[in-house]
């Protein structure tokens, strides 16, 4: 429950694709049953260029980019390389729990099962248990963006894992319970890899709002950009300009909504991230 969205965009320098806006409520669901807004943002850090967002079990999500965080060796790597390296352990994560959840109650194990031990068993139970595994919903969707040396990459991965869809193309894309009404929103901004960084974060940021109106999605919100310079978190006083803007806004997107746009400072420092976000110990 929750909304999770990215953009691919052009950077500083007006070159298509070479950064990435996301943007994320708080609202965080433990054990799919409990839900609460967090101070902790859901935007989480993987490399120094790469960040994950997680829509569902926070929990499962937050313990699994951790994992992989620790695991990135220094140095730069493709925007792609993370994003497998947390497709497979999404699928180990998943296999575990379906063990747990299906297997270890019965006394057997996922290996004995399909190794021959379902010869032995009735049909209709075989039968069960397979269908069982096959529909089980680990409950955690992830987006991965970041910007390497070619340039920046958006991608979704969801229950079952093991398929990364990547939205090069596109050059956007949401996860949630509120993904619709973003991705509605992104569509009828015509959002496209050329647009200019504070227009795509305008169209994030007015998304994410009107992801709001589906259950579970929390009314805080965090903007994130990545370009080759690192991770940069926008402040609160960005935010309140874009909420102005966004009062103001009726499509088509006016010139004078433009204009004040192009005159936000989304960066403290000019060439250098200003926050480089970490995942939590």
């Amino acid at each position: 429950m929750t909304v999770c969205l990215g953009a691919l965009c052009s950077d500083r320098d007006g070159h298509s694709s070479k950064a990435v806006v996301v943007g994320a409520d708080r609202m965080v669901t433990l054990g799919g049953h409990t839900e609460f807004e967090h101070e902790v943002p859901k935007i989480m850090a993987v490399t120094d260029r790469v960040v994950a967002l997680i829509a569902g079990d926070a929990l499962k999500g937050g313990s699994l980019i951790r994992d992989i965080a620790s695991q990135m060796p220094a140095g730069a790597m493709s925007v792609k390389a993370v994003a497998d390296a947390i497709s497979v352990r999404y699928t180990q994560l998943r296999q575990q729990q379906i063990q747990s959840d299906i297997f270890t109650p019965r006394g057997i194990s996922m290996a004995q099962f399909y190794g021959g031990l379902q010869q032995q068993m009735l049909p209709q139970i075989v039968a069960g248990i397979d269908n069982h595994v096959a529909s089980y919903n680990f409950g955690v969707d992830i987006l991965i963006a970041g910007v390497d040396d070619s340039g920046a990459s958006l991608f979704s991965l969801t229950n079952p894992g093991g398929t990364l869809n990547d939205f090069q193309q596109i050059a956007y894309t949401a996860i949630g319970s509120g993904a619709l009404h973003a991705l509605q929103s992104m569509i009828g901004f015509g959002h496209m890899g050329g647009r200019s960084l504070h227009e795509t974060a305008f169209s994030v940021y007015a998304s994410k709002r009107r992801g709001e109106v589906a259950p579970g999605v929390g009314k805080d919100t965090d903007l994130f950009i990545v370009t080759a310079n690192g991770i940069t978190r926008l402040p609160d006083s960005v935010k309140t300009e874009l909420e102005s803007a966004y009062s103001e806004y009726q499509r088509p997107l006016a010139e004078e909504v433009r204009e004040k746009l192009a005159k936000i400072k989304l960066f403290e420092k000019e060439g250098e991230a200003d926050v480089q976000p970490q995942p939590e110990p």
